[in-house]
């Protein structure tokens, strides 16, 4: 059977047009976000793995090797079923330090930018082999279903393509961390194309040849020797090493490790890969045989075995099912080239041309590294085309994917090291690699040389292949361990190890930066990426941070330059990135290392886990006393030798309002006031303990007690300063001196009240005898007005008298029948007797019936400490009004001022103990929290309302709520 070239032509244009306009719409978000950034998509994107190899080469596997073609499928699955011990850790790294390649991980591990050149040469060289079979599969199949076409043209036309998409959807932005969604979802619906192909291939060669499962069994026993062979193949002996292989190099094949973490959205999509990336590699593999044998029983094998799938709708003369055939096998090809060429170019812009290359002054930064990434993909696409042409069609495809497969996987000890071994050095890394990669090149490619250069070398047995791979790979391991041992790493690698191993703290400290400013940064971005791009990166770092405009405090710096150079990561790759910032080169000042000490433990809190042994025995001992500083019921903070706060814990908190997240790193001076001059003069000062010391704060007085010492014997210097809350220790002490005045006060009015009583007595009895030693009406009038006013004086003094022995008569918690009006104008006389109450006016609306159940001088102290709040609230003229109605078995009394009234805020606060809205010295907080003590137990209730009057916003009302007498006491 042989297709027209306009036909196959159309066919492939309409598929890639077709990808072409998904991937289009997904970039675009004319498709649901929703389901574009499904972790589903994500996964279905890891099927790019099945390559030409894998869709093509199999088939000569299982002729060739039986049930050995399963390694490939076997090594894929494992390792994306050890997600969470092995994927995961390396999400982990790469999102926390921008990595977006292998050579980033390696060359931020090591802390070495040789690594990262050797890992992206060895990748490149190693990947040159594997996009070639992609190219080779590719032409010789449309070479196959039309042979007037030649293959180089089929592979420039297909290389051209392919280019393009790559540039179109994998080179849009200039960060290597941006997600190219668009990308994503068109390898998604290539994975699953080429899974439906093969699956409908199969199908066929299952019900179309052999008419079902019943038909198959009766062939293969009819044709024993078919599943002896695939069942007992003559070699065996190495499907352990190809399953290990495949294990190892599923990760760090460029295009597979782009997909899985630089790709990557959401850890969830990983997650999800542990069951959908074996289901679909276990459905191409049971492909495989009924497809391969369907070929044998219809006589259609009269070719290579690795076009099974497309020759078997020749032989069922079926065209539509070779078009769906090659369908498939155009999906396998053209998703491993766009992701590795995208992949590639990354890495060999970071690390082979970034470094040597500067930056033109006359270009746009952005947009030059944007170009610079889209040459480098059609340069790298040109280089695979010419491996191709040049040696890609003396080898099959078997062969060139050994050739690649093998290199890949030199790179599993380092990455193994990477996560579970920090000891491992820069030094260790590159011998082990070298000799493994000596050792493959040397074995592997001898039929290369013998080929090219007509030299008459034996090749050996290429059964034997697996040992020479195994051999390879120790001795990487052993070259790795060794050299670590003998060149151990520097403090530098073994911070970045520790961090990996880690896997998630913010960033490796490495030696600490000088503070400097902002414009320090720009001075050192200038040279590298121009003045507008570094004034850009840092109003970018700023603004992720939130960090106000102007100076910044020394922590700050330290974050921004750490969020720069997070950024920088991954627009240029963490090697130009450390490279441009230079930290090691700037000198520590004094006091930064403490601070990063501190961003450190913080960032240890969320670890605990991950570490073990004694370790975790010092880690949790360290928490413990960071718990025990943090939970402290006083103040603590720490200095260091210039003053600047290295801790401070949470009480210091609730003091002060200023957590620690922002004032660690920052100098005493630079607290809000008053406590920038209350520690800032006590920390200079001479003296180690200040006691009692006033503050206002929110209005009201506060005290605190402050206490010292010297830090001398540790290594850095500095003092440690303790703050103690002495407020209601100070507010009990005056209200204790203030009672004790007050029963001064008490004892002195009942012997002056006694002592007055008798010469009013004598006054008024003086008086009264007038009327009868007289006739005269004025003497009379005087007299009576001598009675009443001596009458007054006597209710006054009765007033004070019971004042007087509040809370200490023998009868204080009996409850007699008492009238309102009465404790409403014995109340009024004594505030009256203050001075500042004269010009006021107290108007008593209680009516006189009224009587409650009620200690009479405990409701008296009520009224008095109501009324005088209310006269200190109102102004000299005001009018205080006291008035009560009844309400069913109820009384309600109401007290109403027009003074200033209470603020929102202290509404919910009025009640309780040593709480004041008074000035200092005028008022102790207890007034209000007493009479609430008294009105509850009278079974009463108050409440606060104000302002009173909502037409003018001022005045207070007092509303009391009592049980009325009824006549029973009982």
């Amino acid at each position: 059977m042989n297709f027209e070239l306009p036909q196959l032509l159309l066919i492939c244009f309409g598929y890639l047009l077709c990808l072409f306009t998904a991937a289009y719409l997904a970039e675009k978000g004319r498709l649901p976000r929703k389901l574009i950034h499904h972790p589903m998509v994500h996964a279905l994107s890891f099927g790019v793995y099945a390559s030409a190899w894998t869709f093509y080469g199999n088939f000569s596997m299982a002729a060739e090797s039986g049930y050995i073609y399963l390694a490939p499928y076997l090594g894929a699955a494992a390792t994306f079923m050890l997600t969470p011990v092995l994927l995961m850790p390396i999400l982990r790294i790469t999102r926390t330090y921008q990595l977006s390649s292998l050579a980033d991980l390696f060359a931020f591990r090591f802390r070495s930018g040789r690594v990262g050149i050797l890992t992206t040469l060895a990748l490149l060289c190693a990947s040159l082999p594997l996009i070639s079979i992609q190219i080779q599969a590719v032409s010789d199949s449309l070479y196959y279903l039309n042979d007037r076409i030649g293959r180089h043209e089929i592979a420039a036309v297909f290389c051209a393509l392919i280019a393009l998409f790559a540039i179109l959807f994998g080179a849009r932005h200039a960060s290597l961390r941006n997600s190219h969604s668009g990308l994503v979802a068109a390898i998604a619906i290539q994975s699953l194309i080429k899974v439906a192909a093969m699956l409908t291939v199969a199908a066929f060669a299952f019900f179309g040849v052999f008419d079902g499962p019943w038909g198959l069994a009766a062939w293969l026993q009819a044709v024993p020797s078919v599943l002896e062979e695939m069942q007992h193949p003559e070699s065996r002996d190495n499907w352990q090493v190809m399953v290990l292989a495949f294990a190892g190099s599923v990760v760090v094949m460029p295009h597979m490790f782009h997909l899985a973490f630089t790709e990557n959205v959401s850890s969830e999509s990983l997650y999800k890969a542990t069951w959908v990336v074996p289901l679909l590699l276990l459905l191409l593999a049971i492909c495989v045989p009924p497809i391969y044998w369907a070929n044998l029983a219809s006589g259609g094998l009269a070719g290579e075995a690795k076009f099974s799938v497309l020759m078997l709708g020749n032989a069922l003369n079926h065209p539509a099912l070779t078009l769906v055939a090659l369908l498939g096998g155009l999906s396998a090809a053209s998703g491993l080239m766009i992701v590795a060429a995208v992949a590639l170019a990354s890495m060999m812009q970071n690390h082979l041309v970034l470094p040597l290359l500067k930056r033109p002054e006359h270009t746009r930064f952005y947009t030059w590294l944007l170009w610079l990434r889209r040459f480098l993909i059609v340069l790298l696409i040109f280089s695979c085309y010419l491996f191709y042409v040049f040696f890609g069609e003396r080898f099959s495809l078997r062969q060139l994917g050994s050739l690649g497969l093998i290199a890949f996987v030199q790179f599993l000890p380092g990455l193994l090291a990477t996560l579970y071994w920090p000891g491992a050095s820069r030094n260790g890394f590159l011998l082990g690699l070298a000799g493994g990669l000596g050792v493959w090149l040397f074995a592997l490619t001898l039929p290369l040389h013998r080929d090219m250069f007509l030299l008459d070398i034996p090749s050996g047995n290429d059964e034997n292949w697996h040992l020479v791979t195994l051999f390879s790979l120790l001795l990487n391991m052993g070259l790795m361990i060794l050299g670590s041992i003998l060149f151990p790493g520097s403090d530098a690698e073994r911070q970045s190890a520790n961090a990996c191993v880690l896997n998630g703290l913010k960033r490796p400290l490495g030696a600490s930066a000088a503070a400097g400013q902002a414009e320090d940064l720009q001075a050192q971005l200038e040279p590298r990426v121009g003045t507008e791009s570094a004034r850009r990166e840092i109003n970018r770092a700023r603004a992720e941070l939130n960090l106000p405009a102007g100076e910044l405090r020394p922590l700050d710096m330290l974050r921004l330059r750490s969020q720069l150079e997070y950024n920088l990561s991954g627009l240029l790759g963490p090697v130009e990135a450390t490279a441009i910032l230079n930290p090691q080169s700037l000198q520590a000042s004094s006091g930064f290392r403490a601070r990063e000490i501190h961003l450190l433990e913080n960032q240890l809190e969320r670890y605990d886990a991950e570490l073990s042994g004694l370790a975790a025995e010092l880690d949790q001992l360290r928490r413990y006393h960071r718990l025990t500083l943090q939970r402290l019921p006083i103040g603590a903070c720490t200095l260091d030798s210039e003053q600047r706060i290295q801790f401070w814990n949470s009480e210091l908190t609730h003091y002060t309002g200023v957590d620690d997240e922002s004032c660690i790193g920052a100098p005493l001076w630079t607290l809000p006031a008053p406590w920038s001059d209350l520690l800032n003069d006590f920390a200079s000062g001479d003296s180690y303990h200040k006691t009692a010391v006033q503050l206002e704060l929110d209005g009201r007085p506060r005290w605190f007690t402050l206490h010292k010492a010297s830090l001398d014997s540790a290594a850095r210097g500095g003092m440690v300063l303790l703050i103690e809350d002495e407020t209601e220790y100070q507010l009990i002490a005056k209200n204790l001196a203030h009672q004790e005045r007050l029963a001064s006060i008490g004892q002195f009015a009942a012997g002056v009240a006694h002592e007055i009583g008798n010469p009013v007595t004598g006054i008024a009895c003086l008086a009264q005898n007038l009327k009868l030693e007289t006739d005269n009406q004025e003497i009379l009038t005087t007299g009576d007005q001598i009675v009443e006013q001596t009458d007054r004086i006597s209710r006054i003094v009765r007033s004070l008298v019971r004042f007087a022995h509040t809370g200490r008569q023998q009868n204080s918690g009996e409850h007699l029948p008492t009238s309102l009006h009465d404790l409403a104008a014995d109340s009024i006389r004594l505030v009256q007797l203050d001075s500042r109450t004269r010009q006021q006016q107290f108007e008593n609306r209680v009516p006189a019936e009224l009587q409650i159940a009620a200690d009479p001088q405990q409701m008296l102290q009520v009224f008095i400490n109501l009324l005088n709040n209310a006269s200190d609230a109102s102004p000299d003229d005001g009018r205080i009004v006291i008035d009560a109605k009844e309400e069913q078995s109820r009384i309600k009394l109401t007290i109403t001022d027009n003074g200033s009234g209470i603020s929102a805020q202290d509404m919910n606060r009025l009640f309780e103990p040593f709480f004041t809205t008074k000035e200092p010295g005028k008022g102790t907080g207890l007034g209000l929290s007493l009479v609430y003590n008294i009105i509850t137990e009278h079974y009463g209730s108050i409440e606060l309302f104000s302002p009173a009057n909502k037409n003018q916003n001022n005045g207070t009302q007092v509303v009391i709520t009592l049980p009325r007498y009824s006549g029973n006491l009982s």
